[in-house]
Parts: structure tokens; C-alpha cells; sequence
């Protein structure tokens, strides 16, 4: 996965200054806007900023964060040809804001190639937003292979009836939405509304063959949030894609201080890197939580077959090297006494039962889907000298290249 190309610095350069607002190049007085926006975003009695108060910092740097998200959230959708590499990919972006989430799925698809153009609809209650997003598309033009075409509608996405209009798409997303709505409810409350409210949009916005997919912050309570949705959805008889390897309620809400969320080695752009620095913000790497659902039933565990054996985990941590070991977080099904338990499980190997079968275990990261045969014992997580670990990783889709608008 790549950050946004240099040439994106120049475009985003020139929507801002066409308004009046700091630039790249003056670090300091970016950076001050960007650390306003951080303290907004991370108090969760306020989660949002308005363009019109923080539009330059949105811009200016939350942008290239974000696009990047988007393309990460839909890898495997792409992957694995459940999101199908057509002439025409319709998008549904709610919430859009300055349309960074569409622009990551149009990447993403762009690196696996084949596609003609992508058609958004772009909704915002923050018509500014919408105005500067259809801006950085008209910036976009002429540099790339693939068209972006879009249409904004300025409307509040909750609003009883609001989406009625449209039609269904093969792509509807909900880029840090959930966190903006309800802010102040009880949590038993926010979860209920949230998971209607995605329900319905999958229900109707949705085409058959489509997925819904939705971004949030990595923030532990945005997280286990959304975790908590997800257990409702699932409970309403949803099917989650993605990043989840099976349908039982979430082991990571077991205990408070757990979360899953992504980590991966996908850094600022080398023009933000100072803005980082001088705001105090972390420069490499980048986090967030998704979930994926599908209408049709597919899974993205269903997508590869495994032996009877065998199970599928995904890594929920970076390795944990201690002497003499490698530990790791997994979460799926492990074994106790012949039967599938879903558990989130601390699993080791030690460093005398490394071997040609597990050296998957040497490279794990965060975010990993492996596949273990033997499947690990619950009460025990080991992965002993005999067994066979693959790991197949984040799917091979680099994220990079550019697109199109007209």
C-alpha cells in the first residue's frame, strides 16, 4: 500500500488556497489547525469538525489519511473478485466529506486493474464539504487512467426518508459516520440506532451481489463500538464479509481492555511528515477499524478452502517476541476436546519448535488471515514443531496508482 503521490500535494495545495486557507508549505500554522482538529476528533463529546471550522486541517492532512483507509477496507472485497473489477462500479459514499473514502476504493480498484470509471454519490449534511470534495475532483482531472464521476446531494444522511430516492448501488460506505451520530446517547441506545440504520442501508441501498463497508476511527471506544454493532447486526441476521473470520459474538468485547482494529505499514505522505512532527501526531503507520457486510452470504473466510483439520485465524496483534517464544493474538475458531470454539486466544510458538511448516510464524503482522492445521487447542494456544501455517496475508493489492475525474 502506497501514500497519495506527490502530484496530489500540488491539487490539494490549490483547493485550499482557492479559499483562503494555509497551505503545505507553512508547516507551523498547519500543523496548529491540525492539532486543533486532533483534540476534536478524540473528545467523544464532540467526534466531528465542520469545514467551515476546520477545513484546512481536513485538507491538509486528514485527506491523505483517509484515502488510504478506504483503499484498505475494501482489499479484500477486491481481492477476492467479491467486488468485481467491472467497466462501471457504482459507489454510495454517506457521510462523504471530502469524498476521501471514495477515492480510496478507487485506488484500490485501479490497482487491480480493468476498471472504466466509478460512479459516487456523494451525501453530506455539510454542503462546504461537498463543495470542496467536488473541487479536489475537478483538481484530479487528467491524471490518471480511471474516471471518477460524481454527484453530491448535500442532505442529512439520518434523516427519516433521506436515501429513498436512490437507487441501489454496488458499493455503499460509511467512512467515520457512526461516530459523528448520537454523540452524548447512552451506549445500549447508540448501538441499536447504529445497527438499524446500517441495516436499512444494506437492505435498500444495496445491490444484491453488494457490500456495505464502514470505517472508524482505532480509538478503543470507537472500536468496541462498532464491535458491539457488529454483534447486532450478526444477532439481526446480517452476514459480516470482513474483517471477522466467523459469525459468533466478538471475543474482543470479553474483556474491556481489549479492541481489534488495523495497524498497517502505510505512512504520511513525505510532504506531511514535518505537520505530523510539529502537531504531535503519529507519522507512521496507519489505524482504523472496518466492517464489512454482504446481502448475498458470502464470506471472506468462505473464500478459501481449509482441511478438516485445519482452521482460519486472523492475526489481532503485532508479534510478541519474548525469550525463547513468539506470541501473537488470534482470533477464530480453536479447538477444545473436537469441537470449534471461537475465542480470542494469545498463541505461541517456541523458538526450539520453529520449522520449515510454521516459518509463516516469523513475519506475522497485524491484520494477517493464517490458515494452522493442526487447529490450535483453546486451552492451550501452541503452534508446535509439526504444523503446517500459511499465512495469506493482506491480499496483493498495492493501493497505489491514480484515477480520473470528469
Amino acid at each position: 500500500m502506497c501514500p497519495l503521490e506527490e502530484d496530489w500535494r500540488d491539487t490539494l495545495d490549490a483547493v485550499a488556497r482557492a479559499r483562503g486557507w494555509v497551505a503545505s508549505s507553512d508547516v507551523t500554522r498547519l500543523a496548529a489547525h491540525v492539532a486543533a482538529l486532533s483534540e476534536a476528533y478524540n473528545d467523544p463529546s464532540r467526534a466531528s469538525a465542520a469545514v467551515k471550522d476546520a477545513g484546512a486541517a481536513r485538507l491538509g492532512f486528514s485527506f491523505a489519511r483517509d484515502v488510504p483507509k478506504g483503499a484498505a477496507a475494501v482489499r479484500e472485497l477486491v481481492a477476492t473478485g467479491v467486488l468485481p473489477v467491472a467497466p462501471i462500479v457504482t459507489v454510495l459514499d454517506i457521510g462523504a466529506g471530502l469524498g476521501a473514502t471514495t477515492w480510496g476504493v478507487v485506488r484500490a480498484l485501479e490497482a487491480a486493474g480493468g476498471v472504466g470509471a466509478v460512479e459516487a454519490t456523494w451525501i453530506d449534511s455539510d454542503a462546504r464539504a461537498l463543495e470542496v470534495a467536488s473541487a479536489i475532483a475537478r483538481g484530479r482531472e487528467g491524471k490518471g487512467s480511471m474516471a471518477l464521476r460524481v454527484k453530491a446531494l448535500p442532505r442529512a444522511v439520518t434523516a427519516v426518508g433521506a436515501l429513498d430516492d436512490l437507487p441501489r448501488f454496488d458499493l455503499v460506505l460509511a467512512g467515520q459516520v457512526l461516530s459523528e451520530l448520537d454523540v452524548g446517547s447512552p451506549e445500549d441506545v447508540r448501538v441499536d440506532r447504529h445497527a438499524k440504520l446500517l441495516a436499512t442501508w444494506l437492505d435498500r441501498r444495496v445491490e444484491p451481489h453488494g457490500s456495505l463497508v464502514v470505517v472508524e476511527p482505532a480509538l478503543r471506544d470507537r472500536s468496541r463500538h462498532l464491535h458491539r454493532v457488529r454483534d447486532a447486526l450478526v444477532a439481526s441476521g446480517a452476514t459480516v464479509f470482513a474483517p471477522c473470520l466467523h459469525a459468533a459474538a466478538c471475543p474482543a468485547l470479553a474483556r474491556e481492555t481489549d479492541w481489534c482494529h488495523e495497524d498497517l505499514e502505510v505512512d504520511l505522505p513525505a510532504w506531511l511528515v514535518p505537520v505530523a512532527r510539529a502537531a504531535g501526531l503519529r507519522r507512521e503507520g496507519l489505524t482504523f477499524s472496518y466492517l464489512v457486510l454482504r446481502k448475498d452470504g458470502s464470506t471472506l473466510a468462505s473464500s478459501f478452502a481449509v482441511p478438516a483439520s485445519a482452521t482460519r485465524l486472523r492475526v489481532v496483534s503485532g508479534a510478541i517476541p519474548t525469550k525463547g517464544k513468539v506470541e501473537a493474538f488470534l482470533c477464530g475458531e480453536l479447538d477444545r476436546a473436537g469441537e470449534r470454539i471461537v475465542a480470542r486466544a494469545r498463541t505461541m510458538r517456541l523458538d526450539r519448535d520453529a520449522s520449515a511448516t510454521n516459518a509463516a510464524w516469523d513475519s506475522l503482522a497485524r491484520g494477517d488471515v493464517l490458515t494452522v492445521d493442526p487447529a490450535p487447542a483453546l486451552d492451550r494456544p501452541r503452534i508446535g514443531r509439526d504444523a503446517s501455517v500459511h499465512k495469506l496475508g493482506r491480499p496483493d493489492v498495492s493501493l497505489s496508482g491514480d484515477v480520473k475525474s470528469r
